[in-house]
């Protein structure tokens, strides 16, 4: 998964034995991966949202004009390249806004650290590769005992 501009990374390595698993009960992959994929996006896209609370910016949102906020991405799809999927988190950086600053902060303005938390902290990965892992088992499960 990448972000536009700041990184998200899933090494998909790590669920290899889900995909043979998969690929052994007749699953779409592709389906299935994509599917997983797009449920993370949807946390990490309600996680961005509720991080963007006026509490949580610098000055308590005092000169938040609303753009960042219209950056995030929402409703986002894995795309695939060949066997590569790829998928669109956190802020669009082709529309106006501060969504990069607020993940790093700048030299006069602190970050959001509920930002920083989301693309900076291995424990937020960790939490959607469980996900992504639950999602996983659950299609394995599905075709056994369907």
């Amino acid at each position: 998964m990448a972000g536009r501009g700041k990184i998200l990374s899933i090494d998909f390595s790590a669920f290899s034995d889900y995909a043979e698993r998969l690929d052994q009960l007749g699953a779409d992959l592709q389906q299935v991966i994509g599917d997983a994929m797009d449920q993370a996006a949807e946390t990490v896209q309600w996680d961005v949202t509720d991080a963007m609370a006026t509490v949580n910016l610098p000055a308590g949102g005092k000169y938040s004009q609303g753009e960042t906020r219209s950056q995030i991405i929402k409703d986002a799809k894995t795309v695939w390249h060949g066997s590569q999927g790829e998928i669109g988190l956190g802020f669009d950086k082709t529309k106006p806004g501060a969504g990069g600053f607020l993940i790093t902060g700048t030299p006069k303005m602190r970050p959001n650290y509920a930002l920083e938390d989301i693309f900076s902290r291995k424990k937020y990965l960790k939490t959607l590769m469980n996900q992504i892992s639950d999602e996983l088992q659950d299609a394995i499960e599905e075709r056994i005992g369907g």
